[in-house]
């Protein structure tokens, strides 16, 4: 086979997979897959066949009904490998959008069925944050995509369990609760989101202090919420909000 005519099947074999990653076909990508199809991540250094590559595909159509999948720009293709750059927006049940992962992927084909995928992938940073090593996110073991998981997980436990009204919580208990490591979740959240899991923990209680019933005293509401010292609540109320709760109070 000529060099053309190999690019040419493998962007077809590349464009089909990539047709049937936007409906939702898991038949039509497991059919596209050579049995000795591997799946690389290079940011956790995980790799996936067989039965664990397919538990791993149907573990991200499952959970990724609102994200939204942008690519950048067509597949570039050189004979059996097609190059693929695109980004993708994890989003809470809300909508909003909790982390953007941009990646690209090596996809190499053979006998006209994809055999590998090499993944390249780094969650973007927020503005005068500090990179992580390599090294270090693989000891986290997640990818990018399970990270922005891991920080739809949270926001859901937060939001549906209330556990901040409690105020000797800790990142241990929120770790168990969610069966999520201690390191994954603060990984998580500086790499995803620029914050500690204490700037977390304070924020969502700033979120039900302003929500709570205007009749009753700051204080109250901020001991209501969780803070035990007004010394905190008043660090955390102007860090999250810009303004001393004296200022919003009138």
């Amino acid at each position: 086979m000529s060099s053309a005519a190999l690019s040419a099947t493998t962007l077809a074999v590349v464009e089909r997979h990539n047709a049937c990653w936007a409906r939702g076909d898991i038949a039509g990508i497991e059919a596209l897959y050579h049995p000795e199809m591997v799946f690389i991540d290079h940011f956790s250094g995980n790799r996936y066949s067989g039965a664990a590559l397919r538990e791993h595909i149907r573990a991200i159509l499952a959970r990724s009904a609102l994200d939204t999948l942008e690519y950048l720009d067509r597949p570039r293709v050189d004979g059996d490998t097609a190059f693929l750059r695109y980004r993708e927006v994890i989003r809470a049940t809300n909508g909003d959008a909790l982390l953007s992962v941009s990646a690209c992927d090596a996809v190499r084909v053979s006998a006209g069925l994809i055999i590998e995928i090499n993944e390249y992938a780094l969650p973007l940073q927020q503005p005068g944050q500090t990179s992580r090593k390599p090294a270090a996110a693989k000891k986290i073991g997640l990818s990018p995509r399970a990270l922005g998981y891991l920080l739809k997980d949270l926001a859901s436990y937060f939001e549906q369990q209330q556990p901040y009204l409690e105020p000797g919580l800790s990142l241990p208990a929120v770790a168990q609760a969610t069966g999520y490591t201690r390191n994954q979740i603060s990984f998580a959240l500086n790499q995803g989101l620029g914050l500690s899991f204490y700037q977390y923990l304070n924020r969502a209680r700033i979120r039900h202090v302003l929500a709570s019933d205007p009749a009753s005293s700051m204080l109250e509401r901020a001991r209501a919420a969780g803070f035990r010292s007004s010394s905190t609540f008043y660090s955390a109320f102007r860090a999250f909000t810009g303004h001393a709760p004296g200022q919003l109070v009138k």
